[in-house]
């Protein structure tokens, strides 16, 4: 019998025979992020409208800058997914990476859309599991 139960620091995986059920809490994390980029693109609009009533050019700069940096927290916040249920039939690939210290399982969806679950506490035994998964074509 293979474990397919992987605990993480805040909810736990599990690998089932058609599906992957994820407990954490990538859906708040979503709405912050979506809130927090919402709040950069507004402060960059009020930036750039005092601009445009005081002819401040640095104001006009940091606008400018803190409204991109809104606008591809925003897109990316878009492209991620949340969902707790995905299907095996519906995932492209799945990796574990190390991005800043921690590590992630980055699960790429069929849609375009990627799932990361991150606080894994095996990593290396998640790796060969992930290794003796088939996934559907």
């Amino acid at each position: 019998m293979v474990n397919n139960t992987f605990e993480l620091k805040k909810g736990k995986l599990v690998f089932e025979e058609d599906k992957i059920l994820i407990t954490d809490n990538a859906r708040y994390l979503k709405r912050s992020r979506l809130l927090s980029s919402g709040i950069l693109i507004l402060f960059g609009l009020y930036n750039l409208m005092n601009f445009l009533k005081h002819n401040d050019i640095p104001a006009q700069w940091s606008g400018l800058l803190v409204g991109i940096f809104g606008l591809i927290f925003l897109v990316i916040a878009l492209l991620t997914n949340a969902q707790s249920e995905i299907y095996l039939k519906d995932v492209k690939s799945m990796k574990v990476r190390r991005i800043f210290f921690k590590e992630y399982l980055v699960i790429k969806l069929a849609n375009n859309r990627t799932r990361q679950v991150a606080g894994i506490y095996n990593a290396e035994r998640l790796e060969e599991y992930i290794k003796t998964i088939s996934l559907p074509k």
